[in-house]
């Protein structure tokens, strides 16, 4: 009797997993199903900062091919994916100052505009209209442009990160 009651119990246990409805997140299972391969060419800049387009677009490439089940390919006739990008605006504001009246604080904001399209049919799988990212940078110097390269590449592999979240989850 004790081992029908051991043997239900641990039978239990093991199929209530498959019954409480969570899994892992950032899979892709808004994808379309079929998918296999994306294209993702260069972001267009429309922006004064002529290196935000390259940042943006390396990081939402990595990102990509790091959270999905994707294969990244260079020619959109091998892909069933096009994820297109247009940045629109790159400002960087100072926020706070120094006893010195020099900045030290700075807020960088990027917005872009993002679509994924199904190749064969056209059909659009996401749309994200006026997409925005801010951050805070701190600096000791008081130049925050001689610093801009390194915060350009944290801005974009966090915007990234979060775009690719988006896509993928539909949100």
């Amino acid at each position: 009797m004790k081992r029908l009651a051991a043997a239900t119990l641990l039978l239990a246990a093991a199929l209530l997993p498959l019954q409480c409805g969570y899994r892992l997140s950032g899979r892709g299972r808004n994808l379309p199903p079929g998918a296999a391969a994306i294209a993702i060419p260069a972001f267009t800049n429309q922006t004064l900062r002529p290196q935000a387009g390259q940042f943006v677009t390396f990081a939402v490439r990595d990102e990509f091919v790091r959270r999905s089940r994707l294969r990244l390919v260079a020619a959109q006739g091998d892909a069933d994916l096009l994820l297109e990008g247009t940045i629109t605006s790159f400002t960087v504001t100072p926020i706070s100052y120094s006893d010195q009246g020099a900045a030290n604080q700075y807020q960088v904001r990027l917005t872009l505009n993002v679509r994924l399209v199904e190749i064969q049919s056209g059909a659009l799988v996401f749309q994200g209209s006026g997409l925005s990212f801010r951050e805070t940078y701190e600096t000791d110097n008081a130049d925050f442009f001689s610093q801009e390269t390194g915060s350009l590449a944290k801005i974009a592999e966090k915007f990234a990160s979060s775009i690719v979240s988006t896509i993928l989850e539909n949100f």
